[in-house]
Parts: C-alpha cells; sequence; structure tokens
C-alpha cells in the first residue's frame, strides 16, 4: 500500500470509528483546536458544522465506545441525577440544560452535584433577556451556572453568595440538527451523540396531550401545537426506539421517561444539542 493511500485510510477510519476510548474519564479523547486559532463569532455561540462537532464531540470511557453492543443501543439513565419536576413549563428547557452538565460534572466525582437551572434563568432575566435555551447555553459559555445548594430550585432571587462560589460551564455546545435537517439524519446524529456516551437535548414538537402522558411510550395523537425540552439518554437499534428523560416529573410518563419511536423523533425532534463540557 502506498503512502498516500495509507494515510487516507487512517482518516478513513478516524472519522468513521473516532478515537479510541481511554481508561479515565479526566483524559476524555477529542480534537484540539490549534493553539493560536482565531476564535470565530459561530465557535462563540455554538457548532453548526457536523464535521467539527464530531472531531469535539467526547468519547466517555466506559459507557461510550465504537463496539458492536454499542452501536446497536446504548443507555446512559444510570449516570443521570434523580428526575426532578419543572415548576412551570416555560422553564423545561433550562432544567434539561442542567441535567445535560449535571452528567458532564458529575461522571469522575464521587459527590453528586445538582446544579441550578433557576440561576441561569434568573441571570438572563436581570441581564434584560428574555430567558431562552440558546441564550442559556451562550451564558454556560461566558460565565456558568452555579450548585443548587446555592440557588435551590424555584427561587426567587440570586443570593450575593454567588460571587464566591465554583461555576460550572461549557467549552461550546454543537447544534446536530435543526428543523430543515432530514428525518433520518436526525436519528443517525441523535445515535451518534449518544453511542459516544452524550446525552442530547432536543426540542421536541408535541400535541396537547403532553404534559399528561402516562406509560412508557409516547406515540402523538394530534398535531404538533406545543413545544417541550427533553433529554435524549438511550436508544435501541433493534426496537427502533430513544428513550427520553423529561423535567415534568416522576409521576409523568414512566417515572419521568418515555420512549418514542425512530419514525416519530423524527417527526418531531425541531433541533438538537449536544454540549461539548470542559476538561
Amino acid at each position: 500500500m502506498t503512502f498516500p493511500r495509507l494515510i487516507k485510510l487512517s482518516l478513513l477510519l478516524f472519522f468513521t470509528v473516532g478515537p479510541l476510548p481511554h481508561a479515565s474519564w479526566s483524559t476524555c479523547v477529542r480534537a484540539q483546536q490549534p493553539y493560536g486559532t482565531a476564535k470565530s463569532p459561530e465557535t462563540l455561540q455554538g457548532l453548526s458544522d457536523l464535521t467539527t462537532i464530531d472531531q469535539l464531540m467526547y468519547y466517555i470511557p466506559g459507557i461510550g465506545s465504537a463496539s458492536r453492543e454499542e452501536l446497536l443501543r446504548q443507555n446512559i439513565k444510570p449516570y443521570m441525577m434523580p428526575i426532578r419536576q419543572v415548576p412551570q413549563t416555560g422553564m423545561e428547557w433550562a432544567y434539561a440544560l442542567a441535567d445535560c452538565l449535571e452528567y458532564y460534572t458529575n461522571l469522575n466525582s464521587n459527590f453528586k452535584d445538582n446544579l441550578s437551572p433557576d440561576y441561569i434563568t434568573m441571570s438572563l432575566a436581570n441581564a434584560g433577556q428574555r430567558p431562552n435555551l440558546v441564550d442559556g447555553l451562550a451564558l454556560l459559555i461566558n460565565s456558568g451556572t452555579v450548585s443548587a445548594a446555592i440557588v435551590p430550585y424555584n427561587s426567587a432571587a440570586i443570593p450575593n453568595s454567588v460571587y464566591s462560589v465554583a461555576r460550572f460551564g461549557i467549552t461550546n455546545f454543537g447544534y446536530l440538527f435543526r428543523p430543515e435537517t432530514k428525518a433520518r439524519n436526525r436519528v443517525f446524529e441523535t445515535r451518534k451523540a449518544l453511542s459516544r456516551g452524550n446525552p442530547v437535548l432536543v426540542e421536541l414538537s408535541t400535541d396537547a396531550g403532553f404534559t399528561s402522558v402516562q406509560g412508557s411510550t409516547y406515540t402523538p395523537e394530534g398535531p404538533g401545537t406545543e413545544t417541550h425540552f427533553l433529554t435524549v439518554i438511550g436508544y435501541d437499534g433493534e426496537a427502533e426506539t430513544f428513550e427520553l428523560r423529561s423535567s415534568l416529573g416522576r409521576n409523568w410518563g414512566a417515572g419521568g421517561y418515555v420512549t418514542v419511536s425512530y419514525d416519530d423523533f423524527g417527526r418531531l425532534a425541531q433541533t438538537g444539542y449536544v454540549l461539548i463540557p470542559k476538561e
């Protein structure tokens, strides 16, 4: 085999299989942006290029891998914190965002910390912004959130103590798919992120009965009239289903979780996000 062909083959294997998992979470393998590279506005506000997202996305040792079994099914539910109940549906995005960040923060820690979604929404509101998911992601890039022990759930104000405590944030985030993305590509990109051990925060278009769903499966029974934010935490390639985690409490769905078919997910999932955590 000639040297140029060997290089091409190596590159093909890297982008198809990805870097090999390491034995420790603290040394997750991912491509690094060259030192001195100018930071583009897109880099500061989230990545859209799937090749770049693919390079920066983490492999979580012991969870994500390229093995045949992990490619067939994956589930990170055991690594998530307990289900919470959002005080109002307009804050679902903040609770889902805190869920995803907690996952990365707690993986390598014996002490499991709840992170504050209320700090995110109140910080944005105090800055004169109407709180929304994209601005919340930018806040995590620029300053981060704090422990829920400092700003508890359903807080009415931010205490002065936040200025002297640890912050938890992200390096960046990626748009795995958008409303114009083909349904099969939404399924593919979500599966790929999960196979590497990454939760996917998804904006879901649902029928009007979504908040009262009971049972382990969600099948839409009407047109999409509402928008809800959930975390995709698993998939089953044989059953062709995703498992989604809500912030609607344990009495919703099956203990706060439901499964959705690939077909329904491809139609209902409007935008998908993956976090790129700090090392």
